[in-house]
């Protein structure tokens, strides 16, 4: 069976897309067990149980000047049952850079 070089091009296109798309599920799967560890060390009660992406870009790494994808995701959490507050998380490549909530109160 011969493929004519479209037929190629449009079978790589779709490979491509279908790694990004997995290799963002990986992402957004590592940013939520890092907000439930964190939520969970921090007495915090997660909401919805979920994180949603917000910004993904491609910056510079720190550690090796490399390109690499930067996403920042957000979620909701409570501290007391009666309030709803945003957080995020920021990952750079597969590596959580920090975590980041809105003021709240202390119960």
């Amino acid at each position: 069976m011969l493929f004519d070089l479209t037929a190629l091009i449009w079978m790589t296109l779709i490979a491509v897309i279908a790694l990004l798309w997995w290799q963002n599920l990986k992402a957004r799967e590592l940013a939520l067990k890092q907000v439930k560890r964190y939520c969970e060390r921090e007495a915090l009660q997660l909401l919805d149980q979920s994180v949603a992406l917000r910004r993904l870009s491609m910056v510079r790494s720190p550690h090796n000047g490399q390109l690499t994808i930067k996403r920042r995701y957000v979620f909701e959490f409570t501290s007391t049952g009666d309030e709803r507050y945003q957080g995020n998380i920021e990952l750079l490549g597969s590596r959580m850079r920090h975590i980041e909530v809105d003021a709240h109160r202390v119960p």
